[in-house]
């Protein structure tokens, strides 16, 4: 694998973001589709996708798992403490503090992430991605909202079941079908990767026409925020890749593991923001700065795995 691979895939994905953008901008694709494409990919295809990835798995060394487990919680845990201490550090204005935590620590780890591996380093990739992200759909939830619930004093509460998304259910399965060794059938298989593999493009359709509705001009109006999505997307990826080294020898972990942590700000945090009051602006512009700017440094961070 070159560097010309992922230059590939990303003209690919850039290519499906600005088909999009430019849908939506022609209305026909608005804020009510786009619900509705997201759901889909919540309730049906992702799950169907990360259940399909377990016939890639092969012989893994099941030792690897159980460590990229521990290490995916350890280092969101570090991601945390980081996103605390960097807006203090560049004194973000209070009002905006657990808005910007909050894009710090949530990568867009399904909608991006997925096919960017997935096309890298093929199906097995997609397992690898979905347990080492096992932890984001219950920090999102618990401590994603309390950040918001607090800065905005909107009284909201935690639901138990916002735990229970298909995309938690679908993991869980997959990690007992590996470590049981239960073998789905192949007509099974086979329909799950059907569905499952137009996750990928459908997600960077959603993802550009999402974009599509906020300013691209409203992007460089506070830099110093800009300036932490910068670290955000050079120094986590980096500082992911030199932790992976020291543990893991497998390449296509620290691979996937490295390109995970590269990617741009999750778009659940704008949707997140609109749920329980906080500063959707800023998550929006977040969400449409850093995804443009991955653009450039996740060939950047990629060229750093070829080294």
């Amino acid at each position: 694998m070159d560097f010309t691979s992922i230059i590939s895939v990303l003209c690919k994905l850039f290519a499906l973001l600005a088909l999009g953008y430019f849908l939506n901008k022609r209305k026909i694709l608005d804020t009510h589709i786009n619900g509705g494409i997201s759901s889909l990919m919540v309730n049906a295809t992702n799950p169907a996708l990360i259940l399909s990835s377990i016939s890639a798995t092969g012989n893994s060394d099941q030792s690897d798992v159980m460590r990229l487990i521990l290490f995916g919680a350890l280092f969101y845990a570090l991601l945390v403490l980081l996103a605390f201490l960097l807006v203090r550090l560049l004194r973000v204005p209070n009002q905006k503090r657990s808005t910007v935590q909050l894009l710090l620590v949530f990568s867009n780890t399904g909608f991006m992430a997925i096919p960017v591996v997935q096309t890298l380093y093929g199906d097995i990739a997609v397992f690898y991605c979905t347990i080492l992200n096992l932890p984001f759909n219950f920090l999102i939830y618990s401590y994603g909202v309390y950040l918001l619930s607090k800065s905005s004093g909107s009284g909201k509460k935690l639901s138990f079941r916002q735990f229970l998304s298909p995309g938690i259910i679908a993991s869980a399965l997959a990690l007992l079908i590996y470590f049981t060794g239960f073998r789905i059938p192949t007509v099974i298989n086979d329909t799950f990767s059907f569905l499952g593999n137009i996750t990928p493009p459908l997600s960077m359709l959603l993802l550009g026409s999402v974009l599509a509705e906020y300013p691209l001009s409203s992007m460089w109006q506070d830099k110093r925020i800009n300036l932490l999505l910068l670290i955000k997307l050079l120094l986590l990826p980096f500082l992911a890749l030199f932790l992976t080294s020291l543990f893991f020898t497998d390449p296509v972990i620290i691979g996937v593991t490295t390109l995970t942590f590269a990617m741009p700000c999750a778009s659940m945090c704008v949707m997140l923001c609109k749920e329980y009051k906080g500063d959707s602006r800023t998550a929006s512009v977040g969400v449409v700065f850093s995804t443009l700017l991955s653009l450039i440094t996740i060939p950047i961070i990629f060229l750093l795995l070829l080294l």
